[in-house]
């Protein structure tokens, strides 16, 4: 499976530049510290909208996956693995496990975070096993 092409907007520019630069960034509430997914628009624990972005170590743990079944027409069967992970800040981020055998996976496992491109579309974050060259 492909990463799909998405769409920036003036609310995701910045979280696509830095993914652009290989960065990936999270939120951090300004009042109480709590570090958030960066879709937030208010932190989870005081409720304040002051969030601004963080850049994130980069490491994550998975808590759970799933394999989404696929035929393309022109090939084979293939199979991807999607997870649910929590970030070494903290917060859960779910996304493609590129080059992950669905039969090793397990809960707990080192993730880190890696980015994709389909043709000239933005760059959006994936998952690689920590133990795995980058790409």
């Amino acid at each position: 499976m492909t990463v799909g092409p998405v769409r920036r907007d003036p609310e995701t520019a910045e979280f696509f530049d830095a993914a652009a630069r290989g960065v990936f960034l999270i939120r951090r509430c300004g009042r109480c510290g709590t570090a958030t997914e960066p879709q937030s628009r208010t932190c989870p624990s005081c409720g304040s909208p002051d969030l601004r972005p963080q850049e994130a170590s980069g490491g994550a743990s998975v808590v759970s996956w799933t394999v989404a079944h696929g035929r393309p027409a022109d090939g084979p069967a293939v199979r991807t693995v999607l997870a649910i992970a929590e970030l070494d800040e903290g917060p859960w981020w779910w996304s493609q496990v590129t080059d992950a055998d669905p039969d090793t996976m397990h809960e707990g496992q080192r993730l880190l975070i890696d980015f994709a491109r389909s043709g000239e579309h933005e760059a959006v974050p994936v998952f690689r096993l920590a133990d795995a060259p980058r790409r």
